[in-house]
Formats: structure tokens, C-alpha cells, sequence
């Protein structure tokens, strides 16, 4: 009789044959440019009723091999707390017209990532675990699959067709930008996600986002509709989520946002302040309370 694998030993195994392969990709392309493209560090010290105590984020490195003028490989490798992540595709620009086309394993594009929050918008944390709180889903921030990106005169879109895991069902996700003007932006998001297999589940989510930019000024404002679907059964939940954000000086913004979801989050309001104290080096600190509790948390973070 075979032995059964588990199956946290495969995506284990999974992630650390994605890494090879890069590599080797990487290392292929020694006739051409191929370097680390930047990347952070990012430390962290939180503080709430029950606990304080430093965390490691995490160090991500971006990395680049252009194989051509058009196209080349393109990838992620971020350490922290939980492991290992990897993202690594290869890219190849104007098939059609001004576009590009991702294969690979990359980041999905639904949420605007225009929160300036250290855990970021209501949207990015639906985004990064799924529809409903209980059961807990994997969420669709990650997909390994084909990404195609295109832009127009006031508009781009973005769609994509993925799984999470090998196994999985298919993902779906698409998410388009209207240019309205320099310093309006609205977004449309649709997604959805399918854990068929493995837990019996899926979830359906749209979102409205819109991003404005007066002087010092900074507004997002998220409008998000998620429908998941359990083995227990199906639940449709609104939320919204609004962020104003200020420049004190060119190094300084003081921020806050409010949630407006008490059944797809249990933050409620978070207040913070941001400044560089080096070209490449800024400080974040910010509290946040829930219907619960509350946080702080004080962060370094490091471009490079």
C-alpha cells in the first residue's frame, strides 16, 4: 500500500520547488541583467490589553531577470513569521497592443493596496483571508496561474485566472480603474473564488473603491459586497471603508480610517502617524480599536 503524504509536506515542498525554480531561471539568465530589484525589512512591536512584545514582519527581496526588451522574469522573496513566500512569473509585454501577460505564480489584483494603514484596508484583509470570518478561508490574495494587464487613455484593467493550490477549483478575479481625472480614481473589483475540493466552499466578492488626491490631502473611500458560501450554508455581508490621510511635511502624514463592517471585520477605527527619519528608513506608529479591543503597534520599516 502507497504512503499517503500529508498535506501540508506537498505545499511545503511546493514552495520550496517554486524557489528552485526561480533560481535556476535566474541563474539562466547570466547573459542578460539579473539582480535584486530592491525589496524592505519591515520590524514591528505591538501592545494591547493582554500582551506586548517585538515581531519580525518580514524581509522581501524583488527580484528581476529581463530575458529581452520585452520580457523576462519577475519575482518575490519575502521571510517572515510564517515561512517562506515566493512569487515568480514570467512576463512578456505588448502582445496585443500596450499590454503585458503574467504566468506564473503572482499577486491577484482586486483591492486598490492604496491604504497607507499598516494592516491595510478593509478591502486588502478581506482580500488576504477570505469572505467570512468563521469558517476561516484561505483567501485569494495569491494565485498561481495567468494575469493580463492593459491600459487605455483613462482606463486600465486587470484580469486574471488562478488557483490557490493545486487541486483547488478555478479563481477568477478582474479588477478595472477608471482615470477620471490626475487626481481621481475609481476602481471596480470582481472575484470569484473557489475551495471546492477542499473544504466545499467559495466566495463571491465585489467592490467600489475610489482614491482622491487634493494638495496634501489623501481619501480612500471602499464600498465591498462579499457572498460566501459554506457547507452550512450562504451568507451575503456589506461593508465599507473610508481613510483620510494628511502631509504634515514631505516625510510626515497623519492618517486615519474608520470600518464600517461589523460582520466581515472587528476593527473599527485606527488612528497613526508616519514619518522618514532617512531617505530609506521610516517609522509608523498607530492604534487601532475594536468592537473588542484595541492595539498598538509601532513599526520600522526599510526600502532598499
Amino acid at each position: 500500500m502507497s504512503k499517503q503524504i500529508a498535506t501540508g509536506v506537498i505545499l511545503k515542498r511546493l514552495g520550496i520547488t517554486i524557489l528552485s525554480l526561480m533560481a535556476v531561471m535566474l541563474a539562466a539568465a547570466s547573459s542578460h541583467a539579473a539582480l535584486v530589484d530592491g525589496g524592505d525589512l519591515k520590524v514591528r512591536f505591538d501592545i494591547d490589553a493582554d500582551n506586548s512584545g517585538f515581531s519580525f514582519e518580514g524581509l522581501t527581496l524583488n527580484l528581476h531577470a529581463g530575458l529581452g526588451a520585452k520580457d523576462g522574469i519577475k519575482g518575490e522573496f519575502s521571510y517572515g513569521g510564517y515561512g517562506v513566500e515566493t512569487i515568480a512569473y514570467y512576463y512578456i509585454n505588448d502582445v496585443f497592443r500596450k499590454d503585458e501577460v503574467n504566468i506564473g505564480r503572482f499577486y491577484i489584483d482586486w483591492a486598490s493596496g492604496a491604504s497607507v494603514t499598516i494592516n491595510g484596508s478593509l478591502a486588502q484583509n478581506l482580500q488576504r483571508r477570505g469572505g467570512a470570518t468563521a469558517p476561516a478561508d484561505s483567501g485569494f490574495h495569491k494565485g498561481i496561474g495567468v494575469k493580463y494587464k492593459t491600459d487605455f487613455e483613462r482606463f486600465t484593467l486587470v484580469t486574471s485566472v488562478s488557483n490557490h493550490h493545486p487541486g483547488d477549483g478555478t479563481d477568477l478575479a478582474g479588477r478595472g480603474i477608471f482615470h477620471l481625472n490626475p487626481d481621481l480614481k475609481i476602481g471596480v473589483g470582481v472575484a470569484s473564488i473557489n475551495r471546492a475540493r477542499a473544504v466545499n466552499t467559495s466566495d463571491f466578492g465585489l467592490l467600489i473603491d475610489a482614491g482622491y488626491r487634493t494638495g496634501p490631502l489623501h481619501l480612500l473611500c471602499e464600498v465591498v459586497g462579499i457572498n460566501s458560501r459554506r457547507q452550512n450554508g450562504t451568507e451575503t455581508e456589506f461593508g465599507f471603508y473610508a481613510e483620510a490621510a494628511y502631509e504634515l511635511t514631505k516625510k510626515s502624514l497623519l492618517y486615519g480610517g474608520f470600518y464600517g463592517a461589523e460582520s466581515l471585520t472587528d476593527d473599527l477605527l485606527v488612528v497613526g502617524y508616519k514619518t522618514g527619519i532617512t531617505p530609506h528608513v521610516a517609522i509608523q506608529g498607530e492604534i487601532c480599536n475594536t468592537r473588542d479591543n484595541w492595539h498598538l503597534t509601532l513599526g520600522l520599516n526599510v526600502k532598499f
